[in-house]
């Protein structure tokens, strides 16, 4: 059988100028992949991408990367899967990889030892698989968004995405796409309960929620609205 290696891959972006349109800011930071070789590994990152958009040009590739002997990299963008796939910092050392080829799931601990992948059965996606970036912006797109939080513990985390935004622009332009994407998408109130747990009204309701946190993010907005039910906590 043949044995997977790990790549970081590197690609050569205009780092004077504004991130990227598109899908292809995802590699704006760089990818790493396990894969069988290089052409295997740059095959999966080009799939990422939609129709004909080509890979932009390769910067550097490092073979074989390691947490125990780190190339010239920042350390929170590593994560060390053993099973075929493209992976995504910060959350890959607890998630493994954020795509996978077609018709493979996420392995089980045996199935991972030995670099097998498990067969996908009944997987369907859901509507927040298709928000840019969810799987580096999970904090400030969802989960600080659930009414269990407290009155006290949501307005300080809003309060805390709010200055990491203006400090980092590059992670405040994504988190400004993402949410364009989420109100452009008007999610129902069904579907926000699931995984939120915020009960709103109707969907008028929900999308005000969510412009409001947007501008007081990047707008001229005072202050946010709260979720329906976080004051009962």
């Amino acid at each position: 059988m043949s044995t997977v290696r790990r790549f970081w891959i590197e690609f050569a972006f205009d780092r004077s100028g504004p991130l990227p349109d598109g899908p292809v800011v995802r590699l704006y930071q760089g990818v790493g992949v396990t894969g069988f070789d290089e052409r295997d590994a740059l095959s999966m990152v080009a799939d990422m991408l939609p129709g004909d958009e080509p890979l932009p040009p390769v910067q550097r590739i490092t073979p074989d990367i390691s947490l125990a002997d780190l190339p010239p990299l920042s350390p929170p963008y590593f994560g060390v899967p053993v099973w075929r796939g493209v992976w995504f910092p910060p959350d890959n050392l607890r998630t493994g990889p954020t795509w996978r080829p077609h018709g493979v799931a996420p392995a089980e601990e045996r199935a991972a030892r030995f670099g097998r992948p498990t067969p996908v059965t009944g997987l369907s996606r859901t509507w927040w698989d298709d928000i840019p970036h969810i799987g580096r912006l999970g904090t400030p797109l969802m989960w600080i968004h659930q009414p269990k939080l407290g009155r006290d513990k949501w307005d300080s985390s809003v309060d805390m995405t709010r200055i990491l935004a203006a400090e980092d622009p590059r992670h405040g332009d994504l988190l400004r796409e993402a949410l364009a994407h989420m109100i452009s998408q008007r999610p129902t109130p069904d579907e926000w309960f699931d995984p939120i747990g915020a009960r709103f009204a109707d969907q008028e309701q929900l999308v005000e929620y969510l412009q409001a946190f947007h501008d007081y993010l990047f707008g001229d907005r005072t202050a946010p609205i709260p979720p329906p039910g976080v004051d009962e906590q």
